[in-house]
């Protein structure tokens, strides 16, 4: 008989916390689950596959190396329970995250996915504070950009809805996480729980971009392609809701590139801070205004009191 749950995992290494990672899934209080990882090509897939050995029952696939969606796509279409959720390999489910969220998705049919709040673990596993809570938000209060979408490792999905809506966009290198909640929330209720049940670990290797205005850039394509399908949907309300989020992220952007913008203009680079700042001012030019003048005023205080 198949698993309620399928567990996927996408790795392109033998992290040093994936032990730990694999072990949280083991000690679920929910005990009805079948773990996959996908191989994303690392470089030492018997060192994968020795680890994974933990966990019995487990299946390791053999991927080439793709953009992450791609992996965690492949993943998911080996399930054939109800429900889907995944697991970065250096964070840390606590024990009842399985039981919970399944417990809040057979209580409500109709939903499509349920998430928890999320507490950050630095290398050492030692609690850094909240990274995510979970308030209970509306369709609206997310897709408007109001209050920040749940990240992916807080997710549980009913393997019907993350279907209905394609599962992870492969032709994004960034946001594919944020891209899949975006259409969740346009087709399928979603649930929260506030209860802390997954750790999310913050590390020198965490993958991160170092070039925000790209990162930014990847958001904004994200959100186009949201924009056309909103532009389709039958509630004339989510295209609203949507185009208000474009704008929250380019007054985030604006004022992000008028911080870099006084910083290269501080280390004497005047060509590139002029391209910031201009960049702030063409996405909006309200928010780019205030954050030049916040900055201004600091550092007129900073001088008098000094």
């Amino acid at each position: 008989m198949d698993a309620r749950v399928t567990v996927v995992m996408s790795t392109n290494r033998v992290s040093p916390y994936l032990a730990e990672a694999l072990q949280s899934v083991k000690d679920q209080s929910f005990t009805d689950w079948h773990l996959v990882v996908m191989d994303n090509g690392s470089p030492d897939p018997a060192g994968v596959r020795e680890v994974v050995g933990m966990i019995p029952g487990a299946d390791v696939v053999q991927e080439s190396g793709h953009v992450v969606s791609i992996p965690l796509n492949h993943g998911a279409a080996l399930a054939r329970g109800e429900y889907v959720t995944f697991l970065d390999d250096d964070d840390v489910w606590l024990p009842d995250r399985l039981r919970v969220l399944v417990d809040l998705l057979d209580a409500d049919p109709a939903a499509g996915a349920a998430y928890s709040s999320i507490d950050v673990i630095d290398s050492r596993g030692r609690r850094q504070g909240h990274h995510f809570i979970a308030q209970d938000e509306s369709a609206h209060d997310l897709l408007s950009g109001h209050y920040p979408f749940p990240n992916l490792v807080s997710f549980v999905y009913r393997r019907t809805a993350l279907l209905r809506v394609g599962g992870f966009n492969p032709a994004l290198a960034y946001a594919e996480d944020t891209d899949l909640t975006f259409r969740m929330l346009q087709y399928s209720r979603i649930l929260a729980v506030p209860e802390v049940l997954t750790l999310y670990r913050r590390h020198g290797s965490n993958t991160t971009h170092d070039n925000l205005t790209e990162v930014y850039d990847w958001a904004r394509r994200m959100i186009g392609m949201q924009l056309w399908g909103a532009e389709q949907h039958p509630d004339p309300g989510v295209l609203v809701d949507v185009r208000a989020n474009l704008a929250a992220l380019d007054a985030h952007d604006a004022v992000d590139s008028v911080g870099e913008g006084f910083d290269r203009l501080r280390r004497g680079r005047v060509p590139g801070a002029a391209r910031m700042l201009a960049r702030a001012v063409r996405l909006d030019t309200r928010a780019a205004t205030g954050e030049a003048v916040r900055r201004l005023r600091n550092r007129t205080r900073r001088s008098s009191s000094g």
